[in-house]
């Protein structure tokens, strides 16, 4: 048993909103994380199944009110997806990138045997005039057939023994030979350089994650191919570092607009006509080409609104549980009590069952409450030791089943701090006081019901 308490409570109410908005949030990655893998082509409707299925095993969770358990596993999740993504980017670029060297040796070579039939004086193949224009299959053939016009000892003066065994075999009907085939062994040395292999597969990875900012730098890499000058070297070191300073800006700006629409689904979560200017404000900004400092300032904005709209609609949840409860425990609830409670910092129930005492409650219910037994007399009464002890037993009892109360409802009352029974006089509060205590409360009740009904508060 104890006496004066120091508590603090949590309700259903406020854990159900704190759920959402981690959901809210988690839906917001998962809609980014499908944005993106759209438009790059890396994700399919079997992937997006899969990915909504979460979502659903959050709200299952929910509906079980495993409150911890998704607040633990919501951020797990949003991890995961971010890592997902960052994963099917970098092999997508990757065989993008070995589709552009592809791209490059076959355009190398169908402009290397077109000179060679020029000087002889031979027609060219169309495919070879245009090789961007025609399939891997159709260049084949276009080559297949220079080399016979050709013959395999003019192809080149410098041409390896394995050149000519290759063409030997494109010029062979029964023997085809794969085109890869005949380009690697075609290639020149400087374009299978690493270190532009390595840039093409980076300025692949920039264009998944922001195309406008890969442009420019791909139409520097296509410079860097060409150069065949001693400064290549330092072509290549400056477009790695510029690419490398492209590529943290664009997962720097990705990030801002992911945290920026998470916070966006938590406003919209709320429901409430309070955030809904905000809530547009942040949707006209993601229309439009958002600069970085606009989109942390709105960031900043939002997530102190939502903290704010949910720390109120907490207060006002766990003054109503509070009062509600004790109501049921037999004591005297009167309506206005939750505005006289704000106004007043306090307020005084009686007991129904004992009306010379009854239970004072105050405190801000964002933080912390206090509650305590309280005694009524008029002026002159004499104290009884004993009654105030009995009293404060019963209220402790009483506080015990409120506790239970708010658990089966999924909340929890939790003391943090206590006083043992009669270890403090229970505080006396006056006739007189209790009744303008009461007389307020009516006041105020009887304010709300005249603004709402539009006559002048006297």
């Amino acid at each position: 048993m104890s006496g004066p308490k120091v508590v603090r409570i949590v309700t259903r109410e406020e854990l159900l909103a704190i759920c959402e908005g981690h959901i809210a949030a988690l839906t917001a990655a998962i809609e980014q994380w499908e944005r993106v893998g759209k438009r790059n082509e890396i994700v399919d409707a079997e992937d997006i199944r899969l990915a909504e299925r979460r979502i659903v095993a959050m709200r299952d969770l929910l509906a079980k009110d495993q409150f911890v358990e998704v607040q633990k596993q919501v951020p797990i999740e949003i991890a995961f997806f971010k890592t997902d993504m960052a994963k099917r980017i970098e092999r997508a670029a990757e065989k993008a990138a070995q589709a552009r060297s592809e791209e490059n040796r076959r355009l190398r070579a169908a402009a290397s045997v077109a000179g060679s039939l020029k000087a002889k004086g031979l027609p060219v193949p169309p495919a070879l005039l245009q090789p961007a224009s025609y399939t891997q299959v159709e260049l084949q053939d276009a080559l297949r057939h220079a080399f016979k016009l050709l013959g395999p000892s003019e192809l080149s003066n410098e041409t390896t023994d394995r050149q000519r065994e290759l063409a030997a075999q494109l010029d062979d009907g029964e023997k085809r030979i794969a085109l890869a085939d005949w380009l690697a062994a075609h290639s020149n040395p400087a374009d299978d350089d690493p270190a532009l292999a390595d840039l093409s597969r980076r300025v692949e990875e920039l264009r998944a994650l922001s195309p406008e900012r890969a442009t420019a730098l791909s139409d520097r890499l296509e410079h860097v191919f060409a150069d065949r000058s001693p400064r290549r070297a330092l072509l290549i070191d400056s477009l790695a570092m510029d690419i490398g300073e492209a590529r943290l800006a664009a997962i720097a700006e990705a990030n801002a607009v992911g945290e920026l629409r998470a916070v966006e689904a938590q406003l919209k979560s709320l429901q409430s006509a309070s955030v809904a200017n905000l809530v547009s404000e942040i949707t006209e900004l993601l229309n439009s080409p958002p600069m970085s400092s606009e989109i942390s300032n709105l960031t900043a904005i939002a997530k102190a609104a939502f903290e704010a709209a949910l720390n109120k609609r907490a207060e006002l949840d766990r003054r109503r549980v509070v009062l509600d409860g004790l109501a049921e425990l037999g004591y005297e609830v009167k309506e206005g009590m939750q505005t006289a409670w704000v106004e007043n910092g306090r307020v005084v129930l009686k007991s129904k069952r004992t009306p010379q005492y009854g239970v004072e409650i105050g405190g801000d219910p964002s933080k912390s409450m206090q509650l305590r037994t309280v005694g009524f007399a008029g002026q002159g009464n004499s104290r009884d030791v004993a009654a105030d002890v009995a009293a404060e037993a019963e209220f402790c009892a009483d506080f015990s089943a409120l506790q239970r109360k708010i658990a089966a409802k999924g909340g929890d009352l939790s003391v943090i701090k206590a006083l043992g029974v009669g270890a403090t006089p229970v505080k006396r509060i006056s006739t007189i006081e209790k009744s303008e205590a009461s007389d307020a409360t009516t006041t105020l009740n009887q304010a709300t019901v005249q603004r709402s009904s539009g006559k002048p508060v006297k």
